[in-house]
């Protein structure tokens, strides 16, 4: 069985869906009441990430849904990228299920895509004043990080509301992170992809139950996809930060101590010029192992007859 790459004129919504039992039945119903409103045909979409209470069973009972289920939790982004190749639409939307997002945006986001953006994303302009102190530390680390190496202004990079074009999603879907840091990287793409993004200020309400993230760990994890990006389109800027900061943090020091404490200078230059010569190696295996990586059609990609599978089962 195939599933044919649509472009059928829509919108498919996606929830990921993990352990929210309490929130999916109101989220559904707020996208269903938006969506409704609208001079668009749609479809509502829930991918159960292996979740261990009712959030799968209360999809269901919501009724004219599609309810996809991971047999164990397998990550944010790969919930989305099931709801991805089962999607009929050629817009496709995503929004978290625990009740944080103002979902009423949509309309404008719509608006955004019928006046030919690639990608529209609700900017939550509250989103610092929700954060603890390590959060917003790191938030603001990763939209510098942005600035700094992808050369654009990204407000919310990782906003989980949001509707794009489904040639953005497959036009990088092999390079789209599996994990919560999807969102950061199909912004990284798109703008290096010089895709048209547009962000539409919103308000950000406090989650009901628990967070999933790992603060620490998903910082990492995604400036490490946002350095990926860069390589992939604009490895010189990569290379040039790397002789500046080696020059800054290395070369310089290493003379003043070989002025003044030569004893110490040379350990600090093996040792700089080893990790800084390890770094640039690994960035320019990055750049060739994805450069070799080519997008496939929705019919090539085993992820899909996957998806399918689950699908199909009663």
């Amino acid at each position: 069985m195939e599933i044919e790459n649509s472009t059928k004129p829509g919108i498919s919504f996606i929830i990921p869906v993990y352990n929210e039992e309490d929130a999916i039945t109101a989220t559904i119903d707020r996208l269903r009441n938006v969506l409704s409103v609208l001079e668009h045909p749609f479809e509502i979409i829930v991918v159960d990430d292996g979740s261990t209470d009712q959030s799968g069973d209360r999809a269901d009972q919501a009724g004219d849904v599609l309810v996809l289920r991971h047999p164990a939790n397998s990550g944010y982004g790969r919930s989305l990228k099931t709801g991805i190749v089962h999607a009929q639409y050629d817009w496709l939307g995503i929004v978290d299920a625990d009740g944080t997002y103002e979902i009423e945006k949509i309309p404008e986001l719509v608006e955004a895509m019928e006046r030919g953006f690639d990608m529209a994303v609700a900017l939550r302009q509250n989103i610092l004043d929700r954060d603890g102190f390590f959060k917003k530390l790191s938030r603001k680390l990763y939209i510098g990080a942005i600035r700094l190496l992808a050369g654009k202004d990204s407000p919310d990079p990782n906003s989980g509301l949001r509707l794009f074009s489904r040639d953005l999603a497959m036009t990088f879907f092999p390079f789209l992170c599996n994990s919560f840091s999807f969102t950061t990287s199909l912004t990284v793409f798109a703008f290096g992809g010089a895709f048209f993004v547009k962000f539409i200020p919103s308000h950000y309400e406090m989650r009901q139950g628990r967070s999933k993230v790992r603060h620490f760990r998903d910082t990492l994890r995604t400036i490490q996809l946002i350095v990926q990006g860069v390589t992939f389109f604009n490895p010189i800027k990569l290379y040039l930060l790397l002789a500046f900061t080696y020059a800054l943090f290395i070369g310089l020091p290493t003379l003043a101590l070989y002025i003044w404490c030569p004893v110490v200078a040379a350990p600090l230059l093996m040792v700089g010029t080893t990790t800084w010569l390890l770094v640039g190696i690994g960035a320019l295996g990055d750049i060739f192992r994805i450069s070799t990586i080519r997008p496939k059609s929705l019919n090539e990609l085993d992820l899909a007859s996957q998806a399918m599978r689950l699908r199909d089962r009663p």
